[in-house]
């Protein structure tokens, strides 16, 4: 079997179009068709449906992409485990994360996981929206969320435990809040459509309604108006811990637990067959993430699962 046919065949659906997916590979239309129409002779089906100006999957499509899928990211594991040399293509793993963290977290992770692999290069992709994965064709996306039941595979990477920080300077001029309630007198930073915390207490969950003259659709915008003195802010502890470490931030009402809600996952696009390089990168991701950036509690999990 063709496998420059079967590239072919995978690009095609992914772009909805012979004449894209030809070009990206260097071939002609008349020849990018050929090769398809030589692929369906092969198998003897029918796999795309064909018009002017875009193509889609035919039933029998449907049913051989997840195989095209497989074979072609074998071939291309086999080739890159066994090939030595200069001369090896460097093999491509695109990532998507959220702007924020991927600056905070994930660059240093991704310049120490290129040292070790010299035959790989990676395109980062930054984006807080949720996006559909095989959309934008990357291989692992880095998602902040909760997540529900669907046919994505994701692994968790740690917890995505927030606090409330607030600048020295803040501190000294309004005062530290000695319980939840004490925020409803506080300039609070709030954060996308926040507009109240809720907190774990033993009897339940508790919220409290906060209003600040500042609102930000941004993580690390957030924490550096905190830093500025501009009020009390939630954020990921991973967003607020070099502040923390370095007096630009304290921590507020410690004692008192805001309700956790989302993890940190790497999800998989379902049509998609996990790719050593994919699966190589993640299991270095959740072992320096580890190390940096949880507490022990924060154990990894597997889970299939969709953000929302």
């Amino acid at each position: 079997m063709d496998i420059n046919a079967l590239s072919l065949f995978i690009r095609a659906t992914e772009l909805g179009n012979i004449t894209a997916a030809g070009k990206e590979l260097g071939l002609l239309p008349s020849v990018a068709s050929q090769r398809l129409a030589k692929l369906e002779n092969t198998l003897g089906k029918r796999l795309l449906h064909r018009t002017t100006r875009q193509v889609s999957l035919t039933e029998d499509g449907v049913e051989f992409l997840p195989h095209a899928v497989k074979i072609l990211s074998a071939v291309d594991d086999a080739y890159h485990l066994s090939a030595k040399g200069a001369e090896v293509p460097k093999r491509v793993l695109k990532l998507a994360a959220p702007g924020s963290f991927a600056r905070i977290c994930l660059l240093p992770i991704i310049v120490k996981f290129l040292g070790l692999n010299p035959n790989l290069k990676i395109d980062l992709v930054l984006s807080d929206a949720i996006q559909d994965l095989t959309e934008i064709g990357v291989d692992v996306a880095i998602r902040i969320a909760a997540l529900k039941d669907s046919t994505q595979v994701a692994r968790k990477i740690g917890a995505d435990r927030r606090i409330l920080c607030a600048a020295p300077s803040y501190v000294a001029q309004r005062g530290e809040p000695a319980q939840p309630d004490d925020l409803q007198a506080h300039q609070c930073v709030l954060l996308g459509d926040e507009e109240s915390w809720s907190f774990e207490m033993p009897d339940g969950g508790f919220s409290v309604a906060v209003s600040g003259v500042l609102r930000v659709n941004c993580g690390e915008t957030a924490r550096l108006a905190a830093e500025s003195g501009l009020g009390i802010v939630s954020i990921s502890e991973w967003n607020a811990r070099a502040a923390l470490d370095e007096g630009r931030l304290v921590q507020i009402l410690g004692e008192f637990p805001l309700r956790q809600q989302r993890d940190i996952w790497a999800i998989y696009p379902s049509s998609k067959l996990i790719s050593s390089k994919a699966r190589s990168f993640v299991d270095f991701l959740m072992n320096e993430y580890a190390l940096g950036c949880t507490s022990q509690n924060d154990a990894p999990a597997d889970f299939s699962g969709d953000a929302t």
